[in-house]
């Protein structure tokens, strides 16, 4: 086991408010129902494919940070920290979500019948799948990971290089699952938290690497991109099984560790920096509430003159007034965030999740 402290990498801290900020934006682009927008608008299929499957981000830079944190690995502590960090967060934004969205569903239920739906079942069936609220299909997923903590931190002591090798290709043969199916999005995301160790574990090769052949990575991050965005455009692409959006993600993350790697042997007072420094530090409060925040949004704009802007097919359009609810879904959940961590202090992080 690692004796000393390592230094803290910033170019991660960084990826993970960019990471916050993509999610948020691809989940404001849903606002935008039309279903001829990718057909007729080649700047929102651009954004939409872009910004869609940054969770991917998130699980490398959970991976990344489990390899990075090896050296102080505790089970009981590790456990306890995910309890109130993710579990309790999950679980009183669930609790939110019944009374806010469900509660009309639900009161129409007997609270325990063993032949028909019930209270009980409806929400036990929600939590292991995170459907009360669309961005919460992850938790149950994560805490599967979480769960396997000590296996993972068995797998962090050796060498990982194949395994991640393999779990690039997995992850294209083995296509992203509905997202009500956790242990199937497990299969298709662990191997993405393991290749994120791998990344921390060979750190220094791997950007070696990618300096000598940065032309090449940058290729395959372009090839990646454009065959799922030319395949919207044609009949047959030769590809419909196979799925490249998360290994796209995963080269795009691995040439971002490249180009930000400067931040690690500097101070950062950079004005950039410190904003998305500071979208990492809520990240987690963003992440719980920001669906929210989306949904109400849309139901003002539905219900003011200019409700028609949600069914547009002007592509354009559409990508401006998702640009608009990013910044306004994003200023609202830091106020509200701020605001809860004002009045519960160090209990917030029961609540929303932890800031930093």
């Amino acid at each position: 086991m690692e004796s000393a402290k390592p230094q803290k990498i910033y170019s991660i801290h960084v990826l993970r408010g960019v990471a916050i900020i993509m999610i948020v934006f691809s989940h404001c682009l849903g606002v935008f129902k039309n279903s001829n927008l990718i057909a007729n608008s080649y700047l929102f299929s651009f954004l939409n494919l872009f910004a869609f499957n940054f969770t991917t981000f998130f699980v490398l830079i959970a991976g990344f940070l489990f390899q990075h944190l090896t050296y102080k690995f505790d089970t009981k502590t590790y456990y306890l920290s995910k309890f109130k960090t993710v579990v309790c967060p999950y679980i009183s934004v669930s609790i939110f979500c019944f009374f806010f969205y469900h509660y009309q569903y639900l009161s129409g239920l007997p609270w325990y019948s063993s032949t028909e739906p019930n209270v009980i079942s409806s929400i036990i069936r929600m939590m292991l799948t995170g459907t009360q609220l669309l961005p919460l299909w992850f938790m149950p997923m994560i805490i599967i990971v979480y769960l396997m903590g000590p296996l993972l931190f068995y797998w962090s002591k050796k060498n990982l290089i194949v395994a991640g090798l393999i779990a690039m290709l997995w992850v294209v043969m083995f296509t992203k699952p509905d997202f009500t199916k956790p242990f199937l999005n497990l299969l298709h995301y662990g191997p993405v938290y393991l290749i994120g160790m791998m990344l921390k574990q060979n750190y220094e090769t791997i950007m070696k690497s990618v300096k000598d052949n940065l032309l090449l990575v940058i290729f395959l991050f372009g090839l990646c991109f454009f065959i799922p965005f030319a395949y919207r455009y044609m009949d047959y692409f030769g590809i419909q099984n196979l799925y490249f959006d998360t290994l796209q993600k995963i080269i795009l993350f691995i040439l971002a560790l490249y180009f930000l790697d400067g931040l690690n042997h500097k101070v950062n007072e950079v004005k950039i920096y410190k904003f998305f420094s500071y979208m990492a530090n809520v990240s987690f409060p963003i992440y719980f509430i920001h669906e929210i925040i989306v949904i109400e949004l849309e139901r003002q704009l539905y219900m003011s003159p200019m409700g028609d802007i949600i069914k547009t097919s002007n592509g354009e359009l559409a990508s401006l007034g998702a640009i608009s609810f990013l910044v306004s879904t994003l200023v609202i959940s830091v106020i509200i965030a701020n605001i809860i961590k004002l009045v519960f202090k160090d209990k917030a992080k029961y609540l929303i999740g932890g800031m930093r």
